[in-house]
């Protein structure tokens, strides 16, 4: 070789191989670095859990007022706890849930969701109060609140036009 010529060879050190303990611990550290920032990128918002799922059942309930318009039937909306399902008025005048409807089936929140409030100017025909969805297209006005923790978000409607979400904060 000349002197000119600087090709590096990787030689063994003289009396020890491997790692030394920090270069161990430099590896260490930064792999831990990662992963603390993956996982705060993976683990979601509180709120935006919470308005996601609000969201969801905002576009669940349009499908549904959209359901009735289409079979000429009412269908209504009942929450409890931590989920909600429809209902059909069967022709002895009871509700009866749509369990065979995939879109309209009987949904739990997600976890730690639950339904704090329900809201609306028609009478309870049960326990709970229900939100029906007229064929006509029109319905009472509601509002459902959704809790998560000490975060609120309400979704309404005013009877006539889509379902809006609005956050109320803490």
């Amino acid at each position: 070789m000349s002197s000119t010529d600087r090709r590096f060879t990787l030689r063994p050190r003289p009396g020890g191989r491997g790692f030394t303990l920090v270069e161990v611990l430099v590896v260490v550290v930064i792999i831990a670095l990662l992963v603390s920032v993956v996982a705060v990128r993976i683990a979601p918002d509180a709120r935006q859990s919470l308005r996601e799922e609000a969201a969801r059942l905002a576009a669940v309930l349009v499908h549904a007022r959209d359901e009735a318009i289409a079979t000429g039937v009412p269908l209504a909306w009942q929450g409890a706890g931590s989920g909600y399902r429809f209902v059909r008025r069967a022709a002895d005048r009871t509700w009866q849930p749509l369990d065979r409807d995939v879109a309209l089936r009987a949904r739990d929140l997600a976890p730690g969701v639950n339904v704090a409030a329900i809201e609306t100017a028609a009478r309870a025909d049960g326990p709970a109060p229900v939100i029906v969805l007229a064929p006509t297209g029109l319905s009472e006005p509601f509002r459902i609140t959704l809790a998560l923790g000490p975060h609120r978000v309400r979704v309404s409607s005013d009877g006539v036009n889509a379902p809006v979400i609005e956050d109320l904060g803490l």
